[in-house]
């Protein structure tokens, strides 16, 4: 009862999850795998997401050009600069992994170079047509699936066969060589700092319970150039618009502020105005008993009035954003 049986996993979650999730597991500071089955569960959905990505970037209708060629890094956008950057440092460090016998390091950092910054921020920024985002696509995909496959081989074999390709078979294709592969650091920076605004943006949505199809306006300084403007849209399912003030600011990006739509602000406010009343309320009735005031200690007694007063200092602010708000919209 204290072993596997891997044919079970297979039939569960198909050959390429299973060593997939059970290398993820494999560390060299102990010999004792403690396994854990989800690990097959979530290489599965990772194979999914590879799967679907190869989808996406075969649907490109200006079709894909020869395998590993990368347009003069002059024409590069922003995102297909900071992609490479990534790849570069991930094909680095998976191979120093794989030199050590590190190979649950290297599956790992496979699986979050591909799904979180390849899938979900790079095919998303690919979504602003540009004339070298399909020669990144798949370079980038070609590459990954190179280092993915003594891990798993079937899936890689498909999608590398599906992909533009020297050679017969994935087996004999080379490892993919970081000295050929353009970084840009500069443009590396700003990329970060823009998903960090966009991180930002999506923890305001988060708060306001706004659904991802609800459209939030961005203030934005006027010095935030077009092509970060297009991508700060396209990752937030925002809006910009610029800022009246002519101020000038050191970092474009963390200046941009959030405005959410009216409606949402005036339900949230309304709501939260409920709850206030409702708490001061409360404490004042509280603070009203003869009772509770004599009977308690001084510094309880103290610490409910603190309380009352934070309370209609909370209310009193929210009053005042939930009449700017009607004010606006009249």
């Amino acid at each position: 009862g204290n072993v596997i049986d891997p044919l079970e996993l297979i039939a569960k979650y198909g050959a390429d999850a299973t060593r997939l999730g059970i290398v993820r597991q494999m560390r060299l500071e102990s010999q004792e795998l403690r396994f854990d089955e989800r690990y097959c569960q979530k290489s599965r959905e990772f194979n999914t997401k590879m799967w679907n990505a190869l989808l996406y970037v075969s649907s490109r209708p200006e079709g894909l050009p020869r395998a590993n060629v990368l347009p003069a890094k002059e024409r590069l956008s922003l995102a297909d600069r900071w992609i490479l950057t990534r790849l570069n440092a991930t094909v680095r460090a998976v191979s120093a992994a794989l030199d050590t016998f590190a190979f649950g390091v290297a599956a790992d950092l496979l699986l979050e170079f591909v799904w979180y910054e390849y899938c979900d921020w790079y095919l998303e920024a690919s979504k602003i047509e540009t004339p070298t985002r399909s020669a990144v696509l798949s370079f980038v995909l070609n590459a990954a699936v190179r280092m993915l496959h003594p891990i798993a081989p079937f899936v890689t074999e498909s999608i590398w066969q599906a992909l533009p390709h020297d050679g017969e078979t994935i087996v004999t294709a080379s490892w993919p060589d970081a000295d050929e592969i353009p970084t840009d650091e500069i443009a590396t920076s700003t990329y970060e700092r823009l998903r960090a605004a966009v991180g930002r943006i999506r923890d305001v949505r988060s708060e306001l319970g706004l659904a991802p199809r609800e459209r939030l306006t961005l203030e934005v300084p006027a010095t935030l150039d077009r092509e970060l403007r297009a991508l700060l849209e396209q990752h937030a399912g925002a809006t910009c618009v610029e800022r009246p003030s002519a101020a000038v600011v050191d970092d474009p990006l963390a200046a941009v502020g959030v405005r959410a739509p009216a409606g949402v602000l005036r339900g949230r406010y309304a709501k939260e105005l409920v709850r206030l009343d409702g708490e001061v309320v409360r404490l004042e009735r509280k603070l009203a008993n003869e009772q509770f005031v004599g009977k308690a200690s001084p510094d309880v007694v103290a610490k409910e009035r603190r309380k009352l007063a934070d309370y209609e200092a909370e209310r009193a602010l929210v009053r005042e954003r939930l009449a700017a708000v009607q004010a606006e919209d009249q």
